[in-house]
């Protein structure tokens, strides 16, 4: 799947430029102002491992083709599995125990994180050194120098690292190690000190005397924790984000109820009375410690900016995942033997139908954001007033320049000239659309009858091209995934047809002749439709 979709695509979003941009200034900056550049753009010093990522891969090889850090950030993703595996292996219980998490982990409901060149290493790397810092406050407490370098990586990784601090503090103190608590304290504070030096937030928080804030909040939060219920990241039924807020209060009520006869003993430990030694529930309740915390930070910061539905991200899916992990790590570790034994096939059963169900709900989507990443490029390549390209205050030279670190490919190019004068292109045939029409500020041109195949990778597909006298716009094939009822019964997966959707305000006034171009096996050909369109405002 990863060959198929993200070794095809070396392309760049837009806000990653930002990030591509610390190269030409770095090496001739001084000490102080080469720590502004790793932290600048956000107020929170939290892009410091992937811009240096970045570095070391631009400094060995001269270049950054966006495959390396999408393999580093996927290794960091399977690392996190070895961390389960390291933890699980105390419980000493057959290997078969540990499957479902492998299916619960590896799933492509984050498929965001999967495939994007830069930020899949915040969001992945977060993640592992988050874990690694919890393993050994929790396994190895007395190498609390090894549990708090992680929180540091943690920290200048993604916005909530900072939060691991507060959960490995009360690891320490549900372990009965006051000593390690209060040195986690003294190097919270002066990490805190770093990380928000210059703080300017750049965002509005949850106002707290707005009641649709508030309720948004309160939904959004149960919502975050339970959204692999929605199963589809995008393109999903607005009813199913209720479903998602359901899952994530009975997640939080089942993890409750697991530890129903730990909460004696978790107290009597933050009292120092005796320290709790179930190791493998008090890793499960970091997970959840720092999921929750991590869920309530989110929705203080994003709930007025992306209101509940933003909550449901395709790269905050990890966490909701995290949490069904740690129920099954704390069922585990507190369940009587017989109930282990009789629990595990169903809850392996389950981990593989959820995985397989989220594969079919999002597979299409995935083939088409790379598709989209191919189709934004080419736009930006060849329209300097793109709107893509003026909401980040960017020229297009900068952007060229930028691309010269990370060389993409121009498929859609190949065989015509983009930049050709007048409207005129060679044809191969004829090929007429099913339907031309303005739905909702969009442009969307259709061809339904055909299945349009991919023979070599997911940069093939039929994609529309919209030409005029001094404009190129192309939109990336969308597919449609059958019911999952009609993929068993008649083992397929793409619905016949392809839509293709221009926004309005990406289209510069004019009179553009529709082509279509089908990309197959590395090749390009262009039909003529013998339609325009007329973009008037």
């Amino acid at each position: 799947m990863f060959k198929s979709i993200a070794l095809n695509v070396n392309y760049i979003a837009f806000d990653d430029i930002f990030i591509l941009g610390v190269i030409p200034e770095f090496e001739k900056a001084t000490l102080a102002e080469k720590w502004k550049l790793l932290t600048s753009l956000f107020p929170e010093h939290r892009l410091v491992f992937s811009r240096s990522v970045i570095l070391i891969l631009h400094k060995f090889f001269g270049t950054v083709n966006l495959v390396w850090p999408m393999i580093i950030a996927n290794i960091c993703w399977a690392l996190c599995a070895l961390v389960f595996y390291r933890a699980f292996k105390v419980l000493r219980l057959s290997n078969w125990y540990f499957v479902p998490v492998m299916w619960l982990w590896f799933n492509i409901q984050s498929f965001e994180n999967i495939f994007w060149g830069v930020s899949s290493l915040c969001n992945f790397g977060v993640i592992l050194f988050a874990l690694c810092a919890m393993y050994f406050a929790v396994y190895q407490p007395g190498k609390v120098a090894l549990s708090l370098f992680f929180a540091v990586m943690a920290t200048f990784t993604y916005g909530n690292g900072l939060l691991v601090f507060p959960v490995i503090g009360f690891i320490f103190l549900f372990a009965g190690r006051p000593k390690q608590v209060l040195v986690t304290m003294a190097v919270t504070v002066v990490i805190a000190i770093i990380y928000f030096n210059d703080f300017t937030p750049i965002t509005k928080s949850l106002d707290f005397t707005k009641p649709r804030q508030v309720q948004e909040g309160f939904l959004g939060f149960f919502g975050f924790i339970g959204s692999w219920a929605t199963l589809a990241v995008y393109s999903t039924p607005h009813w199913r984000l209720y479903l998602a807020v359901a899952a994530g209060m009975v997640m939080i009520a089942l993890f409750l109820i697991l530890y129903r006869r730990q909460y004696l003993g978790l107290w009597n430990s933050a009292w120092l009375e005796e320290p709790y030694d179930n190791r493998m529930a008090l890793f499960a309740l970091a997970i959840v410690l720092f999921t929750g915390i991590t869920a309530l930070a989110l929705t203080y910061k994003r709930i007025p900016t992306d209101m509940f539905e933003g909550m449901f991200k395709g790269r905050y899916r990890m966490y909701s995942i995290l949490w069904c992990i740690a129920l099954y790590f704390g069922f585990l570790s507190v369940s009587k033997a017989k109930t282990r034994k009789i629990g595990a096939p169903i809850i392996l059963l389950a981990a593989v139908v959820m995985n397989l169900v989220i594969l079919q709900s999002n597979f299409a989507e995935a083939v088409n954001n790379r598709r989209a990443a191919i189709a934004q490029e080419f736009n930006a390549r060849y329209n300097a007033d793109w709107l893509g390209l003026r909401m980040f205050s960017m020229d297009q030279l900068y952007f060229e320049s930028i691309r010269t670190y990370y060389h993409s490919a121009d498929p859609l190019a190949e065989n015509w000239n983009p930049r050709a004068n007048g409207t005129n292109l060679k044809c191969d045939s004829m090929y007429v659309p099913d339907e031309i029409a303005l739905v909702n500020n969009q442009v969307m041109v259709g061809f339904y009858k055909d299945s349009f195949t991919s023979q070599g990778d997911y940069s093939d597909g039929a994609y529309v091209i919209l030409k005029s006298a001094d404009h190129v716009y192309a939109s990336p094939p969308n597919q449609l995934a059958v019911p999952l009822k009609t993929s068993v019964r008649r083992l397929m997966y793409f619905a016949k047809g392809v839509y293709a959707s221009f926004h309005e305000a990406n289209v510069e006034p004019g009179v553009y002749d529709i082509y279509l171009l089908v990309r197959r096996n590395g090749g390009n050909i262009i039909y003529c439709t013998g339609k325009t369109w007329e973009e008037k405002e």
